[in-house]
């Protein structure tokens, strides 16, 4: 039997409060399952460290586990529990393609935490049986990017649709500022997208790059993609079965929709959003795979996420390491996410 224990990364109890290293403990647990790694006797670690997880193995880990237990969203550090609670350091192999820093330098109201959007796609991640040789992740209402720089860097093709148009201008100006100054080897371009009537439903920003010069020049790329659009016209703008896993931080209790567009109907209720915006999203998703949505338990229920979905197609996962997942951020938000599948 091998001892192992991952020590928490400082600033996330500051999200998750309390329920911080059991929403940790799930996600391993995912984690383990999707990647066959046998892992048990997973809890809260008690051996003198700050918070820690500590589990383990029938057998001693190697390399390629290594990596895999550092995509977790708690991950800092990793050591080895051997005889007397002694902790031998263990070096864990960077998984990302372009910096980490990609996902951390913007700060402002409202963002969803990195920690907690890398924990939605690694429960996607774990759900998702597509078998693509590349995962391409989408984010429906995007806000202003952080589920896509997350996947970008973790090496996926990206797709993101948001409305409110400042919104996407400041992604376009941020990639490609980003990219320059890394000396990045990156293409971007600008189009527009019309219905079938001819009415402009899109401006789209397209972007394919590489972490190294070598790869970009062969074709080894990935693609980054924006809508500035209705959420809700998705199926108009991406092809069927196009994308892996969709991850999206859904509204927490504002208006949804933009003033000027004349058009719109869109609700100002966050379930009646996702109830006309859902089958657009049903029919992007590849047969088998996953869907991770983040709410507001004040605006929305559980239940009433899950039976919009699963009336839609999908099948909601909702027994552990899927569930439980509830959690108090601040006075007016008590979050929650649900997964699911499309079948």
């Amino acid at each position: 039997m091998n001892r192992y224990a991952i020590l928490a990364n400082p600033g996330h109890n500051r999200i998750y409060f309390e329920t911080a290293l059991k929403i940790a403990v799930s996600e391993l647990e995912a984690i383990a399952g999707a990647y066959d790694m046998e892992i048990n006797e997973i809890e809260e670690g008690n051996i003198g460290l700050p918070a820690s997880i500590c589990f383990s193995t029938n057998r001693e880990l190697k390399k390629e586990d290594f990596r895999v237990l550092g995509f977790s969203s708690i991950f800092y550090a990793l050591f080895e529990i051997v005889e007397g609670d002694l902790l031998r350091p263990i070096s864990v192999p960077d998984f990302h393609t372009f910096p980490e820093s990609m996902v951390q330098i913007l700060k402002y109201a409202g963002k969803t935490n990195e920690q907690f959007t890398r924990l939605m796609v690694n429960l996607a991640l774990s759900a998702c049986n597509t078998g693509s040789d590349k995962i391409t992740l989408f984010d429906p209402m995007c806000g202003k990017g952080t589920t896509l720089y997350e996947g970008f860097i973790r090496g996926f093709d990206v797709k993101g649709v948001e409305i409110n148009g400042i919104w996407t201008q400041e992604i376009q100006t941020y990639v490609v500022r980003f990219l320059k100054e890394g000396r990045y080897k990156h293409k971007a371009q600008k189009s527009k997208q019309s219905d079938s009537k001819g009415k402009k439903i899109a401006n789209i920003f397209s972007l394919t790059a590489a972490a190294e010069k070598a790869d970009f020049n062969a074709g080894n790329v990935q693609t980054f993609e924006l809508f500035n659009a209705d959420t809700r016209k998705a199926n108009l703008l991406m092809k069927k079965k196009s994308c892996d896993i969709i991850i999206s931080d859904l509204p927490y209790g504002v208006q949804h929709g933009s003033k000027n567009d004349k058009d719109s109907n869109m609700s100002r209720s966050a379930l009646g959003l996702l109830k006309e915006a859902i089958p657009a999203w049903y029919h992007v998703l590849k047969t088998k795979g996953s869907i991770v949505l983040s709410y507001n338990e004040f605006t929305m229920k559980y239940d009433d996420v899950a039976d919009v979905l699963e009336e839609n197609g999908f099948k909601v996962l909702d027994e552990s390491p899927f569930n439980n997942y509830l959690h108090r951020v601040d006075q007016s938000i008590n979050r929650n996410l649900i997964v699911a599948v499309k079948g």
